[in-house]
């Protein structure tokens, strides 16, 4: 308690209110105060206004990724690692080089490539072939070249069309396979050398949450190799029996206790269904990390409010005092007049009190330094809880 011997002989109850034993409880109708105590204790006021508070439930809330915002990078191809460069929890900007590998899928790729320009440039050769025998034919039609012969070679021009057409979609689907596959947001290729390896690339800012592989090691496109998150944007999940989640709803608040103060969120997600692991519900929480200040792993307290508000007249818990087993809050009369007056509490979250009787709306109630107000009822011989 803080060294109230000083203040409280400033701190004066009005003369023969106060009763013979403690037994009689009694509390007198002002505790009266001086301009010395006031400053002392820092007596604050504030007004008692209606209102509805929602019962909150404890919880532990663990940080986690979003996993919206968290990328699986597979290769496209398979090969072996030559090098890795980063380590989990590096922090890496888009496009960032992860790991290179010698990609067996590239060569291949490569020559079948080549393979097929060589056959699109025979197609096209060969049809360029038939439509020049087509227009000859015409030409000479009925005289030196039957009608039949230019029939077949119309023929001949048609099938070299459909071997043109098909020589063309096999290059154009190979290169689609480059631009999409070895070439894309979370990987890209030696382009222009004959260096056939690859490199899987951050397709985000992030943080680099695993890394599934080592030099030498093979890779393929099932294997997940890397794994990076953007953690500007956070999970807070807490674990809670089914009974207890049929009290939380969407929508409600969640008051978290973090370096720095509360941390205040949204409630966005509260699972349909207990985990058959753990016979618990989930509730989740997105919250903006752009400092980085939460970190996966970390395990928080915080509360949940529940469904069913409460309504009433709402102060500060810090204005609650107990006295002879009653809830008493000090209504300020004057400067130096406070009346102590009993009310029932209907809900009490440790922040805000909700009072049910014996305060009314827009009433001046004493939130910091009723205690001290309290201490001069217990003094003068009532029995302070």
């Amino acid at each position: 308690m803080k060294p109230v011997a000083v203040a409280l002989a400033l701190l004066l109850l009005m003369p023969g209110c106060l009763p013979a034993r403690a037994e009689e409880a009694t509390l007198p109708p002002v505790v009266k105060l001086d301009a010395a105590a006031l400053g002392n204790e820092g007596i604050s006021v504030v007004t008692a206004t209606p209102g509805t508070v929602a019962p909150v439930l404890p919880v532990m809330s663990r940080v986690t990724p979003d996993t919206t915002r968290v990328v699986h990078i597979h290769p496209a191809g398979t090969g072996k690692v030559l090098a890795v460069l980063v380590q989990p929890g590096t922090h890496v900007a888009r496009g960032q080089a992860l790991v290179r590998y010698q990609d067996h899928s590239l060569h291949v790729a490569r020559l079948q490539a080549a393979q097929m320009r060589a056959a699109l440039t025979a197609a096209i050769a060969a049809r360029a072939d038939a439509a020049g025998a087509v227009q000859r034919a015409k030409a000479l039609a009925g005289e030196s070249i039957s009608m039949a012969e230019l029939r077949r070679r119309q023929d001949v021009l048609a099938q070299a069309d459909a071997t043109l057409r098909a020589r063309q979609a096999d290059v154009d689907t190979l290169g689609h396979r480059f631009a999409e596959e070895f070439n894309s947001s979370s990987e890209q290729d030696s382009k222009g050398t004959e260096d056939e390896t690859s490199t899987l690339i951050s397709p985000l800012d992030g943080t680099v949450q695993a890394i599934n592989t080592s030099v030498a090691g093979d890779v393929d496109p099932t294997m997940d190799v890397a794994t990076v998150a953007d953690l500007s944007g956070i999970w807070l999940v807490s674990d809670i029996p089914p009974d207890q989640a049929a009290r939380i709803g969407s929508g409600g608040q969640q008051v978290t206790q973090v370096p720095g103060g509360p941390l205040i969120s949204r409630i966005d997600t509260v699972d349909g269904m207990a985990s058959p692991l753990t016979g618990l519900v989930r509730v989740i929480s997105t919250v903006a990390n752009p400092g980085g200040a939460l970190v996966p792993g970390m395990v928080l307290d915080a509360t949940l409010a529940q469904r069913d508000s409460v309504a009433g007249i709402v102060v500060p818990s810090e204005a609650l005092q107990h006295i002879d087993a009653r809830s008493v809050v000090f209504v300020r009369v004057s400067e130096t007049d406070y009346r102590p007056v009993v009310v029932d509490v209907a809900l009490d979250d440790g922040t805000r009190a909700v009072i049910r009787s014996g305060l009314k709306g827009d009433e001046p109630v004493v939130s910091h330094g009723s205690f001290a107000l309290r201490s001069v009822i217990g003094l003068a011989g009532m029995d302070a809880d």
